[in-house]
């Protein structure tokens, strides 16, 4: 960015701490494009399922000793299967 002159984004606020409210706003700003051809539900349906697995797949992981979400002793095979699912977002996008 300094080659071309432009404004980074740690300049949005304190040391670039509003840049993530800036993004957001500029998401919702946007308009929404659906392709002619597409199944609406599964266009949808396919980056929510991506999130919503990858939200899953933290449940297993220990934040501290005494904070995890979900002990289990298969976590390592859990975080497996679910990171092996997450391929179907992709393929449905």
């Amino acid at each position: 960015g300094s080659i071309h002159r432009r404004r980074g984004p740690n300049v949005i606020g304190f040391l670039g701490l509003l840049q993530p409210l800036a993004d957001g706003l500029k998401l919702f700003a946007k308009e929404t494009i659906f392709p002619s051809n597409s199944n609406i539900l599964i266009f949808l349906l396919a980056p929510m399922l991506s999130f919503i697995l990858s939200l899953i797949g933290w449940s297993v992981i220990p934040f501290s000793f005494n904070i995890v979400i979900a002990d289990l002793n298969v976590g390592v095979l859990y975080l497996f299967a679910i990171s092996s699912l997450s391929v179907y977002g992709i393929v449905m996008a």
